[in-house]
């Protein structure tokens, strides 16, 4: 009988030493693409995070292992592109910024690249500048819709944290003024991501000469509506008192 409990032990013991191998497995690069793709066929969100979390885990929860399988992916199928980029800015590895670098002119995902950028290096000389390139293209993602328009409110917030060299600071509230008043076409969105996050924008000459800027009759009417509130609004300050 002693020898049976023995045994039977013995047993238990291999048991719970093979379930506690099985949770370290050495899962290969390619097996952790895999997962990651699978969570784009999720149909719930929480669910896709959850497939999107173990294949983080499988990568042994190594950061930089994970966002380098991630950027890989991103270059073999570019149907995971947009979604690659949008999640180094949580990742932050310094490793990932020649790739982000790569895609910060790109008119579908500089806005994405350059947002992660800020959030890996903040505001630099390199990042401004790269910034600016994205800011100077042409297409309707950036220009009509809301590209150029989160790369500035980006911008803004992180030229005002604290440690960042003046001369950057600077030089990028003066790209996101000068596109604010020669390129931007999605005025009420730039509006609303500049007052957010740059309290004194509100009453200031600086949002004014901005709106005063528009092209009216090249705007949807809701647009026209808006500036045309928000310049009456300034000029009732009135408008000799509005600090710069």
């Amino acid at each position: 009988m002693k020898d049976f409990v023995r045994v039977v032990a013995m047993i238990s013991a291999l048991g719970a030493m093979w379930l506690a191998l099985g949770d370290v497995v050495a899962y290969t690069d390619a097996q952790i693409k895999e997962r990651y793709v699978f969570a784009d066929r999720c149909e719930h969100v929480e669910d896709s995070r959850n497939h999107v979390r173990r294949a983080w885990t499988m990568a042994e929860d190594d950061t930089n292992r994970f966002a380098r399988v991630l950027r890989e992916l991103a270059v073999e199928d570019t149907n995971r592109t947009e979604r690659v980029i949008r999640s180094l800015r949580f990742y932050r590895t310094p490793q990932s910024l020649p790739f982000l670098y790569s895609y910060s002119t790109n008119a579908l995902y500089g806005a994405d690249a350059l947002r992660a950028i800020f959030a890996i290096e903040g505001v630099t000389s390199n990042s401004v500048a790269a910034a600016q390139g994205y800011l100077a293209l042409t297409n309707d993602v950036v220009l009509v819709h809301r590209g150029g328009a989160t790369v500035c409110a980006d911008l803004v917030r992180c030229a005002k944290v604290d440690g960042v060299d003046a001369t950057c600071r600077s030089n990028a509230l003066d790209i996101v003024n000068y596109f604010a008043m020669t390129s931007n076409k999605n005025y009420y969105w730039l509006d609303s991501l500049l007052m957010k996050d740059d309290p004194t924008y509100r009453f200031s000459k600086r949002r004014l000469a901005v709106l005063r800027s528009a092209d009216l009759p090249s705007l949807y009417s809701y647009q026209v509506n808006y500036v045309t509130n928000a310049i009456n609004e300034l000029v009732a300050y009135p408008e000799a008192n509005l600090p710069d």
